[in-house]
């Protein structure tokens, strides 16, 4: 994956917001949205155009996957990948406030960060020669956190937010192979359906 930079200012918030699901301790209870990275009112622009990115790549990235994962995924797609319930995924409401939808749109794609650094992390060792695979995931996964970035510091800047909960998915790092790939690509089709349903909300 490309190197993710931080912009000042936001590593302190990125910390709070994922605080939670590195440690027991309770988060901060006072954080700063003061940043010195100047702001600009092409940040909803950013994330429109980030969402539009992540859409037109999600259905080749699942494509990619299923693909990679032996003969009887690509003929049982409906079966093995069609969209589950996922354990704890966040609620979007379409007609919300833009602040409400902005902090929807970041428990949703913080969610699907944290699987797809569980599906990067496996495929290396279930596929470590597809390289089309891994250079799908890893451009992903750097929008995402470019789009995470994005929507922090808008947040941040237009509505003072400095905390925001997230929710985490199952851990597939404790099931044999074939379920690790059946939850996977259940997290794609799901992140395909979603991710277009956020793009056409903003």
């Amino acid at each position: 994956m490309a190197p993710f930079c931080w912009f000042p200012g936001i590593l302190s918030l990125l910390l709070v917001l994922h605080w939670e699901h590195g440690t027991r301790s309770p988060p901060p209870d006072k954080v700063t949205c003061t940043t010195d990275r100047p702001y600009s009112s092409n940040f909803m622009t950013q994330i429109k155009n980030q969402l539009e990115q992540l859409n037109s790549s999600a259905n080749d990235l699942l494509v990619l996957y299923y693909t990679a994962q032996g003969e009887l995924f690509p003929s049982e797609v409906d079966k093995l990948c069609g969209s589950h319930d996922l354990t704890n995924f966040p609620l979007f409401h379409a007609d919300s406030t833009e602040k409400d939808k902005l902090l929807e749109l970041y428990r949703i794609i913080a969610y699907f960060n944290t699987l797809l650094g569980n599906i990067m992390e496996d495929q290396k060792t279930l596929n470590p020669n597809d390289q089309n695979l891994h250079s799908k995931l890893s451009s992903t996964a750097d929008t995402i956190w470019r789009l995470l970035s994005n929507v922090l510091y808008h947040l941040c800047n237009e509505y003072n937010v400095g905390h925001v909960d997230t929710s985490f998915g199952p851990n597939i790092s404790g099931k044999d192979v074939f379920h690790k790939k059946k939850l996977s690509c259940h997290l794609l089709f799901k992140y395909k359906q979603v991710i277009d349903e956020l793009a056409q909300a903003f």
